[in-house]
């Protein structure tokens, strides 16, 4: 049977004594009571005083992720620039291609390489992002990889159409396109009467008149390959233009280059004469095409 426990309470001065008695199990309860309420306002006053102390580190952190967040969202907005940016190459490179025929119709063109599961993933040995930061950044990546892999793919095609316009233009500087000289055509190319023997037969060329010395130009780009006197074209200028293309001047009065000399298009290479058989001061200008004589009026433009 548990005993009970009187506690008095003597005031001072004439005052009665006052009585309070206990069971004796609410002494251990109160006891344990105290204690837990002490134990427990410790434990809340060592929390307070931590995160006291951790405060400015958590307000540095939380400084330093607003930052980090700030960066993400640029860099975002950046690559999503980049991106329109490969976009509007990517629409421009395919005009391009297309205006010089360098398209294969009906091929697809061909797709980067991509793969994976939409969405998050789980499962063993897979990281799942738990921030919105982490999952910013996994996406940019992702982003900045395909950008990568597309930035490739046009770089390779843009190559392919500077080798091609180069070769055009290597064809375009080749093409003889200018007069080699001002003057009246008298003969043109084709079948005509021939002023010597009075027979019809075909002229390979053009004859333009006009005065002797007058200075002849190289119609394109080449290398001198003839400059020497030749029969009845008489003094005769050959140049090598490339791509199966050759110009020869006949008559001429004086060269101004030599075998081996590379011209360019508008350079003087010899001046108008009367040499070999010819009726008065003239050129004779041919172009040839493999060999074959072609009519220099369709090549030239101005």
């Amino acid at each position: 049977m548990l005993k009970k426990f009187t506690i008095l309470v003597i005031p001072e001065g004439t005052h009665s004594v006052k009585r309070f008695s206990l069971h004796g199990v609410v002494l251990p309860v109160l006891l344990v009571t105290v204690i837990g309420c002490l134990a427990l306002s410790g434990y809340w006053f060592y929390q307070y005083r931590s995160i006291q102390s951790n405060l400015p580190n958590l307000q540095a952190m939380q400084t330093q992720n607003q930052r980090q967040e700030a960066q993400i969202n640029t860099f975002a907005r950046g690559l999503a620039s980049l991106k329109e940016q490969v976009t509007k190459l990517k629409a421009f490179n395919q005009r391009l291609r297309s205006l010089a025929n360098l398209d294969k119709k009906g091929q697809p063109e061909p797709l980067a390489g991509v793969g994976g599961p939409e969405g998050a993933v789980s499962g063993p040995g897979v990281r799942l992002s738990s921030t919105r930061g982490e999952r910013q950044i996994n996406t940019l990546q992702r982003d900045m990889a395909q950008l990568a892999v597309e930035t490739e793919a046009e770089q390779a095609l843009q190559e392919e159409l500077a080798k091609f316009l180069n070769e055009r233009r290597s064809i375009l500087a080749s093409t003889p396109s200018l007069w080699p000289v001002r003057g009246w055509v008298t003969s043109g190319f084709g079948f005509r009467t021939s002023p010597w023997t009075g027979k019809r037969h075909f002229h390979s060329g053009l004859d333009i008149s006009t005065r002797a010395g007058t200075p002849i130009v190289a119609p394109a780009d080449g290398i001198v390959t003839f400059a020497d006197f030749e029969g009845a074209y008489g003094r005769m200028l050959v140049i090598n233009h490339g791509h199966g293309l050759v110009t020869r001047y006949g008559h001429l009065h004086a060269f101004k280059v030599k075998v081996g000399q590379k011209v360019k298009r508008g350079q003087v290479v010899a001046q108008v004469g009367s040499s070999g058989r010819s009726t008065g001061s003239h050129l004779h200008y041919e172009i040839l095409v493999a060999g074959v004589p072609a009519n220099p009026r369709y090549y030239i433009i101005h």
